[in-house]
């Protein structure tokens, strides 16, 4: 198998078009004639999955996260803030990331995130130019803040949440918005119409505009609302490549 069957198999899965038009997807490092021999996915290109690779003669990581802070368009050290690019294009190894089109799939990361937290009556927002969607809005049992609080812990399996003020006080939690990873560019399109949004990476003063609205919004860990949709990921190319990919990710980011 060759690096462009890889894609053409990954494509099925989550089709790369439907990512963000912005967004690094696709074949990063590498060329799509080079033969694959090895496949890791890892949810982030790091420093562990480099060393996975050469311990273990892999030569092709699909990556859910893109390559960090520059665009891989050159080989000039000295622009470079994260180093770790260079390293893979150094070993030979292929690197695939599959990013927002994961997030946006048919029982992607998005999808997995409702199935978890038994959303009814769901609505997309979040809209890619192909009218898919990142976001998931629906209806749930109704909880307390506490309640709430320890449902998530539950079905994420994360210890770490953070909360607006807002939050603490509410007694009825009817519907929710969801956006696996960092989604507070999309806050404005249900800010005022959900009680509560749950998503990763969540800024002061997003926390304030929270409150201001009488909305509940909930920080959890980055990955781990990504991580149940990428291991429902991996499981689906093993069982298309018949064969036993290992997902690697930094439990500590959990």
């Amino acid at each position: 198998m060759n690096v462009d069957n890889l894609l053409d198999t990954i494509d099925k899965i989550c089709p790369l078009e439907d990512a963000f038009e912005d967004d690094k997807v696709g074949l990063l490092i590498g060329a799509r004639s080079n033969t694959v021999s090895g496949i890791v996915v890892s949810h982030d290109l790091d420093l562990r999955t480099l060393q996975h690779c050469k311990e273990n003669q892999i030569n092709t990581v699909i990556s859910y996260h893109p390559a960090t802070y520059r665009q891989f368009d050159n080989l000039n050290e000295d622009l470079m803030l994260s180093k770790l690019s260079l390293e893979y294009y150094k070993e030979n190894i292929n690197v695939i990331s599959i990013h927002t089109a994961q997030d946006v799939s048919d029982h992607g990361n998005a999808d997995i995130l409702a199935s978890l937290f038994n959303l009814r009556n769901i609505k997309n927002f979040g809209l890619t130019l192909n009218e898919r969607g990142v976001g998931r809005i629906g209806e749930i049992e109704e909880k307390d803040s506490d309640s709430m609080q320890e449902f998530v812990k539950e079905k994420l399996r994360t210890e770490i949440i953070r909360t607006n003020d807002y939050f603490k006080s509410q007694k009825n939690i009817n519907t929710i918005a969801l956006v696996p990873g960092s989604g507070t560019q999309f806050l404005q399109e249900i800010l005022g119409k959900v009680d509560l949004f749950i998503t990763g990476d969540v800024s002061h003063h997003h926390f304030l505009l929270a409150d201001e609205y009488e909305m509940g919004i909930m920080q959890l860990n980055h990955i781990s609302t990504e991580k149940p949709g990428m291991k429902i990921f991996t499981e689906k190319l093993n069982k298309t490549l018949k064969t036993e990919i290992e997902y690697l990710y930094n439990e500590y980011y959990e």
